[in-house]
């Protein structure tokens, strides 16, 4: 018996009780990315409902997703103002943002529906300190001890305000008395070692205290480096040197620790390990003077004169009147035969020093070498009459005693612009992180450009076990798990790469996050014709074949072959066979079949978006292979940047014609704006980034790589809520970058 469905077609409902309760199990066994996706799709059928968004902001908090977890909450307010822990997730949200004024005015929301709770007093006494406000925060900090007089965070807060009021000795008596109520808290321990060696100058007890901090957090690595420095003070070579080696251990991209490294190698005399750290410093940052010069000074001492040439070269490119470097290269020079090069320089010297009779007789031998005896004849001619002006018999005059003092003054004033430039790049970061100042444009820009090049493989993993339940971590305070989709995700780091083409398959997988599938109207078609072996599918990422769909996709080019060649040749033929080879990888072969499928059928528009495919992954072939043909590299690299140059531009053409076809295609969008992000065309990838999302707004992949571009510009309101809602949407990268982006 057929029933009628009034009201056109029935959507498909969900019991959203029963997906709240299991979001919220989620949310307590600290699957947030789980229950993320869950309170997603509460609020996709029930949008009126506060209760989702309260949660999902919950989650988003537990992620370190401020700006996600604020919207969210501010959202569960505007719908219910009457949830009162709405307000506590908002302001948590906004106090790690930076956003003091309004993370207090939530405070007070919180506290006027509970007027008692201590915690959220003493995180407002926090936004009142980053805020400047010292009677406020003190107002704050007393009212709370007043009702609990072991609490160790007013101590701590005590502390810090004491301290930046400059009472020092103050805040050392309120550290001391929380360090006796909890001994468990590192940075208490750091506070008082602070003031030990920095006002008090005890280095014992603040060396005492930094190894208390370090007993509680092994990992942390500019503990280490902070006690090196004490165990150099107190002459502690051997302590300082281990302490160096294990930060570097636990971080090799650290660039203070190998600078100090290399001081202390210099020191003990392993000159050649001290220039590999120079090395690392000055690969990571080349403005470093005192690293630039020292390892230059060390790569003369140990009989590298090329390198030590070309580094007083650059000296030299800085400061023209650094006249001792000009002599020290002058006397490198002939050491390794560069005569006139050497004689240039000596020209210069004896210019401004035209009594140096020894610069005369170096000059006489350079030319006797150089073939000029006349020249030769002649500097030996007026050294010797210097000399007997000067009523000497042998010379004992050299400017560079004169000249040693202006040149050092130089070499000060250079380390000095470099120790001036790095107070004010920390001083920056330290209001930045206190939220006092705001990141600008070129801040943004270089903390992105930072993390695109820290190396993923070489970072070392949480030394804990994993059991099944997840083990638990003592320095991060929570537990960690062996599925990378559950817990504190944000705390697993990514490298920094967009998401991927979308491309055609015949091998789908669901997210199993959100349960999405890619859907695309011309793919819909040519699957209803039931002519291919398989049914298309859109992917993202794709991966490669195992041994038994290979043997399956050479089967299938093998059926297309008798078809092509034993009866009249379809396009939809063509196409089959170049699916085949795009799968197996056969480029070329895949290019060529889905171009004769345009021929036979101009208007064939998934065609045009296969042969894009095929494109891309030559593309992508071609750029993982570092060898160039052999011959004349210089003509074979511009002959190989001529033919990516005309890939680039025919897949344009191909995902072009898509949208000419097909102007809805949300895939063909956003393919083209992954193309144009290759090609630095951050401008109309924005926009097409966006005409993707306008067509599809749950396209994950979209707001991912479009918050990457908005950070590259030195956008980071826009991208990290482009970020928040890529993670919201399951694409699991977007947690850790909005950490390593957070202040």
């Amino acid at each position: 018996m057929m029933v009628a469905m009034s009201g056109g077609v029935m959507c498909a409902q969900i019991n959203t009780d029963q997906v709240m309760n299991i979001g919220r199990n989620a949310l307590y066994f600290e699957d947030y990315i789980l229950s993320i996706q869950y309170f997603n799709q509460v609020i996709a059928q029930k949008p009126y409902l506060a209760e989702p968004y309260f949660f999902r902001s919950v989650a988003k908090i537990s992620l370190d997703d401020w700006t996600g977890a604020e919207a969210d909450a501010s959202r569960c307010i505007e719908i219910n103002p009457f949830i009162k822990d709405a307000y506590r997730v908002r302001a948590v949200a906004r106090h790690n943002s930076h956003n003091f004024e309004l993370a207090i005015a939530d405070y007070d929301k919180a506290l006027e529906m509970y007027p008692g709770d201590k915690e959220l007093m003493l995180n407002k006494a926090m936004c009142e300190l980053a805020l400047k406000r010292y009677d406020a925060a003190d107002s704050c900090l007393h009212w709370v001890l007043e009702r609990d007089t072991v609490h160790e965070r007013v101590f701590l807060g005590l502390a810090q305000l004491h301290i930046e009021k400059g009472d020092t000795l103050k805040a050392l008596e309120y550290i001391t008395r929380g360090i006796a109520v909890n001994k468990t808290n590192a940075q208490a321990y750091l506070m008082r070692c602070d003031i030990y060696f920095n006002v008090l100058k005890d280095t014992p007890k603040a060396l005492a205290d930094i190894d208390e901090a370090i007993n509680l957090e092994p990992r942390n690595v500019a503990f280490y480096i902070n006690r090196s420095y004490l165990r150099y003070q107190l002459n502690d070579i051997r302590g300082t040197m281990e302490d160096l080696d294990y930060a570097i251990k636990l971080d090799p991209n650290n660039v203070t620790a190998h600078y100090n490294r290399a001081l202390l190698r210099s020191e003990v005399g392993a000159s050649n390990k001290a220039i590999e750290d120079y090395d690392f410093v000055l690969e990571r940052d080349p403005d470093n003077y005192p690293a630039f010069y020292n390892r230059t000074m060390m790569l003369i001492n140990t009989g590298q004169y090329q390198q030590g040439i070309d580094g007083l070269n650059k000296m030299l490119d800085k400061d023209k009147d650094d006249f001792v470097a000009l002599y020290q290269r002058t006397m490198l020079l002939i050491e390794t035969h560069q005569y006139s090069k050497a004689l240039s320089d000596l020209n210069a010297i004896l210019a401004k020093y035209p009594k140096f009779e020894s610069g005369y007789m170096i000059r006489a031998q350079l030319k006797q070498r150089l073939g000029d005896k006349r020249g030769y004849e002649r500097d030996l001619e007026t050294a010797v009459s210097i000399m007997k002006a000067k009523g000497v018999h042998y010379s004992s005059y050299n400017p560079v005693d004169k000249e040693r003092e202006h040149s050092e003054a130089i070499r000060e004033k250079r380390v000095k612009q470099h120790v001036e430039k790095q107070e004010r790049e920390a001083s920056r970061e330290r209001e930045m992180a206190q939220g006092s100042l705001e990141e600008s444009v070129e801040d943004v820009k270089k903390r992105f450009s930072q993390l695109l090049v820290v190396d993923i493989d070489q970072e070392m993993k949480p030394e804990v076990s994993f059991d099944a339940d997840g083990s638990y971590d003592e320095k991060a305070g929570h537990r960690r798990y062996r599925n990378r989709s559950r817990g504190f995700i944000q705390d697993n780091n990514v490298e920094v790469v967009p998401e991927g083409m979308f491309s055609l398959s015949y091998y789908s997988y669901d997210n199993k996050l959100n349960g999405r599938t890619h859907f695309m109207k011309e793919m819909a078609q040519v699957n209803d014709l039931h002519v291919l072996g398989n049914p298309l599918a859109l992917v993202c990422n794709s991966s490669k074949l195992s041994a038994y769909e290979a043997g399956v996709r050479f089967a299938s080019v093998d059926y297309f072959n008798g078809l092509i060649y034993t009866s009249q040749p379809r396009a939809v033929d063509y196409f089959g066979r170049a699916m085949d080879f795009l799968l197996l990888r056969n480029v070329d072969a895949a290019i060529a079949d889905a171009t004769r499928a345009i021929e036979l059928t101009p208007d064939f528009t998934l065609a045009y978006f296969l042969r894009f495919n095929a494109r891309y992954l030559k593309l992508e072939m071609e750029r993982s292979d570092g060898n160039l043909p052999k011959g004349n590299a210089e003509a074979q690299a511009m002959l190989g940047e001529r033919a990516h140059q005309v890939n680039l531009n025919e897949m344009l053409t191909d995902i072009n014609t898509v949208i000419r076809f097909s102007p809805r295609n949300t895939y063909a969008y956003y393919n083209l704006a992954a193309l144009q992000a290759m090609m630095d065309d951050n401008s109309n990838a924005l926009i097409n980034y966006s005409k993707a999302i306008e067509l599809k707004p749950d396209l994950g992949e979209a707001y991912f790589n479009r918050g990457l571009i908005y950070l590259q510009l030195g956008n980071k309101e826009k991208g990290t809520a482009d970020l928040s809602k890529a993670g919201e949407l399951g694409i699991l990268p977007s947690y850790n970058i909005l950490k390593r982006m957070a202040r």
